[in-house]
């Protein structure tokens, strides 16, 4: 339903003294009434209080009194003998299996633990269960000498074995676990048994000492948006930089302080201090803090919380005191050119209390002619994002209004963020921007809004409602899929975000509640799989880019500029390789042959990788070979004739990411 505009002078939304309109008899009878009332509701809570002390019971009544206060006298107590000793060992276990002392599980480290398929595991390890209960003393030995003779090398051995349930465990380079495992059954057919990976167990929240995890009502929203799992993936590259434009901060905050920061900037003081002056409110750093430790906080040091991307870079940008269009441009321009990767805003215009009252259809048109001049800048300053190929996250505000309203939340170019409640419906108070028939969708994702818990100043905790809040958790989202590939460009990570994001109950004007696993999974599909090429050559065929920029070295020192690697492919035996160097645009190639070997594609290059506008620069050839990770995926190892050796995944494309232009070149060795 339309909604009219206010009538001049009308005071509509503005509350008046409640004595008023009666005079001064009407508020004098509208007190005595009040007090009568008053009386007699005190009275009643007196009886309701006595009635609960008179049956304290009653608080129970759910739970059987003979449960509560058992008639029957204490049982008497059996001894239990819990001396009892049960040997795993056997007694001659001949050559291939632990001596009877050294037969104990082995621990292992942080660095065994790798991520198979989203899932934790002991990467050079392999369990088998003998696939019989009558196995005897000799099954053991014959399995143990024909894991040998097929495995004889001393890389492959058996670290552990349990007699009494019938289980082994074999230690194996983690390169070959899966091969291995798929294997062993066709290699030892005489003896039944299962082999299977040794897997990390127990409640993800558990997996991390940070106290967050161990109060339900501040860790809430962890699960619904598959945090836990993500992590189990990767929890974030410190190459990839997370700018957070806000208020102030305490960088000496437990959950903020690390070795992660980087560049960090403050506008009005033109100086890398972020924090606010000596003595001032903490409300003046307080936002930012929050916003910060949401999406990049520390985890697992024992602190408060942790963020959604904790080993990714945090760019601090601060905005001072008074935020207004300048000061956001200058931070965001800041943040920008000093090589953050994604950056989070959660800021925006604030409205008067009449655009709530306008339709949507007027809040729509509204938007579609007014701060024209505002949208024209961000914009501009949107396309110098994107030819940096860096990402922008706004918080879509806490006035449930049409976010677009703000002219620098419009368009497809960036990510806003609307904000779910703890039944994972929409907020209340969530701007919102979706309406498909009238050709508008300005609320990209959704994340939870309500009880987000955060670094708050001098080492202090508080949660928080508001989209402010919902807008790191995506923030920290985004900077996990580019820590998996820095190629990843904002329009195809908006399109991975809302193909595996999970609608929200009840409202379509919000975009989809996000699913940060299944996002990192999705970035995955589009990697080399090794299998998959190895079973069918041809799928090798085609063009490939590497997933990072790789440095350029000159004379062997690191000159800070990059270049990207793409592999055109041509047929199963050789192709063409292209070394794109950023900074000047240009193209060094040549040719290189593929050789298929059992558990690796090599890559020869011919020669050195040359421009024909520059004949006397090059990059030196490179070998490069490409094996499967833990995951199966493609991993690229480039090694030059000097030993500079640099690794990356392979992603198939359509066509390139850049386009060499006519620039000149500095001279350049790889």
């Amino acid at each position: 339903m339309s909604k009219e505009p206010l009538e001049q002078g009308k005071t509509e939304g503005r509350h008046e003294p409640f004595w008023k309109p009666w005079g001064a008899a009407g508020f004098l009878g509208r007190v005595l009434a009040f007090l009568v009332m008053l009386f007699v509701l005190l009275l009643l809570l007196s009886l309701f209080r006595n009635q609960r002390s008179d049956n304290s019971e009653e608080a129970r009544a759910d739970i059987p009194d003979p449960i509560v206060n058992p008639e029957t006298p204490d049982p008497v107590r059996v001894p239990v003998d819990t001396t009892a000793n049960f040997p795993h060992d056997i007694q001659n276990p001949g050559p291939h299996l632990p001596s009877p002392g050294e037969n104990d599980l082995p621990p292992f480290g942080d660095d065994d633990i790798v991520s198979d398929d989203g899932r934790q595991i002991v990467g050079d390890r392999l369990n088998v269960i003998l696939n019989s209960p009558t196995a005897d003393d000799e099954t053991f030995r014959q399995w143990a000498a024909a894991f040998k003779q097929h495995y004889p090398g001393s890389q492959y051995k058996i670290v552990y074995y349990d007699r009494l349930t019938m289980l082994l465990q074999i230690q194996v380079p983690r390169e070959e676990r899966n091969q291995i495992m798929e294997q062993l059954p066709k290699q030892i057919t005489d003896i039944s048994f299962l082999v299977f990976p040794e897997g990390l167990m127990g409640d993800a929240a558990s997996r991390y000492n940070d106290p967050v995890f161990r109060s339900p009502d501040c860790s809430w929203y962890f699960e619904p948006i598959q945090a836990y799992d993500a992590w189990e993936i990767t929890k974030g590259k410190s190459d990839v930089v997370v700018a957070i434009v806000d208020s102030y901060f305490d960088l000496q905050h437990d959950d903020l302080n690390s070795d992660r920061i980087v560049k960090p900037y403050c506008v009005p003081r033109r100086s890398g201090n972020v924090a606010p002056a000596e003595g001032a409110d903490e409300t003046s750093f307080m936002h930012g803090s929050m916003v910060a430790s949401q999406a990049l906080g520390n985890i697992d040091n024992g602190r408060g919380t942790a963020g959604i991307a904790p080993e990714c870079s945090f760019m601090p940008v601060s905005l001072g005191h008074q935020v207004t269009s300048m000061t956001i441009l200058q931070g965001l321009l800041y943040a920008i050119y000093q090589g953050a990767h994604v950056i989070n805003l959660s800021i925006g215009s604030m409205y008067a209390p009449e655009v709530n009252r306008l339709s949507i259809e007027e809040q729509i048109e509204l938007s579609r002619r007014v701060a024209l001049a505002e949208q024209t800048v961000w914009d501009y300053v949107t396309s110098l994002a994107t030819q940096r190929n860096v990402t922008i996250v706004w918080a879509a505000g806490n006035e449930n209004v049409f976010s677009a309203l703000d002219a620098c939340k419009r368009g497809p170019a960036t990510i806003k963020v609307s904000a779910v409640n703890k039944r994972l419906r929409k907020a209340d108070f969530s701007n919102f921007g979706n309406f498909p028939r009238y050709g508008v969708e300005e609320s990209t994702i959704s994340a939870p809004g309500v009880d987000i818990m955060g670094a708050m100043p001098y080492n202090t905790y508080n949660i928080g409602p508001g989209t402010s809040f919902a807008a790191p958790l995506v923030t920290g989202a985004v900077a996990l899929m580019k820590s998996l590939d820095m190629t990843l460009t904002t329009d195809e990570i908006i399109s991975i975000l809302q193909e595996t994001g999970k609608p929200v109950e009840g409202s379509t004007t919000i975009g989809k509640l996000i699913q940060i696993k299944d996002a990192l999974l999705r970035v995955k599909d589009n990697f080399a799989d090794f299998n998959d090429i190895m079973a069918d050559h041809n799928k090798f065929v085609g063009l490939w880019m590497s997933t990072e920029l790789n440095p350029i070295f000159i004379d062997g020192t690191p000159s800070g500029q990059t270049c990207r690697n793409y592999y055109e492919v041509q047929s199963t035996s050789q192709g063409r390789s292209i070394a794109y160097a950023t900074d000047t645009q240009s193209d060094y190639t040549t040719t290189f042959t593929i050789e298929w070997q059992s558990r690796s594609i090599v890559l020869k290059e011919a020669d050195y990788l040359t421009n024909p506008q520059e004949d006397s620069y090059h990059f030196t050839p490179s070998t490069i070979v490409c094996v499967p990770d833990s995951a199966g995926l493609l991993k690229c190892k480039a090694r030059t004739e000097s030993g500079h050796q640099e690794s990356y995944y392979l992603r198939k494309v359509s066509q390139r990411m850049e386009q060499p232009s006519n620039g000149r070149a500095n001279q350049r060795q790889r």
